[in-house]
């Protein structure tokens, strides 16, 4: 299993995301998302994933996934207008 990484980027009002979409393997990857600035929290397919410290880092982290789909995630943080990116799990 490895961890397909996406940089969450929050400056002011805005957040952006990199990739996007990310692409995970249907049951082998991970979405850890990171951010530099600030805490910030994920709503993926009925699961709230709330990022946490790590080091100098804020990280929220995914299960694998079960199928091959297209999902909408929402990415919230304080202060800021929520982004709806994409996860398309691969094959």
């Amino acid at each position: 299993m490895s961890d397909k990484k996406v940089t969450v980027t929050i400056t002011s009002r805005t957040i952006s995301v990199h990739p996007d979409p990310v692409q995970p393997k249907k049951e082998q990857d991970k979405v850890k998302w990171e951010c530099d600035t600030s805490a910030f929290a994920i709503d993926l397919a009925g699961q709230r994933i709330q990022s946490r410290p790590e080091g100098s880092k804020h990280v929220g982290m995914s299960n694998t996934f079960s199928k091959v789909e297209k999902l909408k995630y929402t990415v919230s943080a304080p202060g800021a207008d929520p982004l709806d990116p994409e996860v398309d799990v691969q094959p």
